[in-house]
């Protein structure tokens, strides 16, 4: 948890002039990322279904990236266990295998917010056999509770994320 919340921060601190923050308010934030991935896009989503293997593992509770899993069915959850705890990451809403992913994904500090949010992950085949991710982190949610503070922050994690999914960070 120590090593997140120092992530966090740190990219507050890093992020504000590159972040790709589509929109933000009071009620929330859009957040979009696209990145082209050398991987074709059956073995792109092998990859998205083991966030175990390109998650970064600052970004966890745990310190361990290997303490995360997920399944490619709806009602599945993103999480993460370990001896001393566990969290859920998110939740499959929808699964369409090889093309999108939607969760439910109130990662880090944004689970204490009550904000609703969602992680949309459009996979495209390229023309050179490779894979265009699109990613959508749409966060609503109650004004004043300081949401469109985060987004920078998030922004930075869930593009970290985007990039590291494709195998190009």
């Amino acid at each position: 948890m120590r090593a997140f919340l120092t992530a966090i921060a740190g990219a507050i601190a890093i992020t504000s002039a590159h972040a790709e923050v589509a929109s933000a308010s009071e009620h929330g934030f859009v957040l979009e990322h696209e990145v082209t991935s050398p991987f074709a896009p059956d073995a792109l989503w092998h990859r998205l279904m083991q966030p175990a293997q390109w998650w970064d593992p600052d970004h966890t509770y745990s310190g361990d990236a290997a303490n995360l899993s997920m399944e490619d069915t709806a009602g599945a959850y993103w999480r993460e266990d370990w001896d001393t705890g566990s969290v859920i990451h998110g939740q499959v809403l929808l699964v369409k295998e090889g093309e999108e992913l939607i969760l439910s994904a109130p990662f880090g500090p944004l689970i204490s917010t009550a904000a609703d949010c969602r992680w949309t992950i459009r996979l495209e085949p390229t023309e050179d056999g490779g894979t265009l991710i699109k990613s959508s982190h749409t966060i609503a949610g109650v004004p004043g509770t300081g949401l469109e503070e985060l987004a920078p922050a998030v922004d930075f994690v869930m593009g970290n994320g985007v990039k590291r999914l494709a195998g190009v960070e």
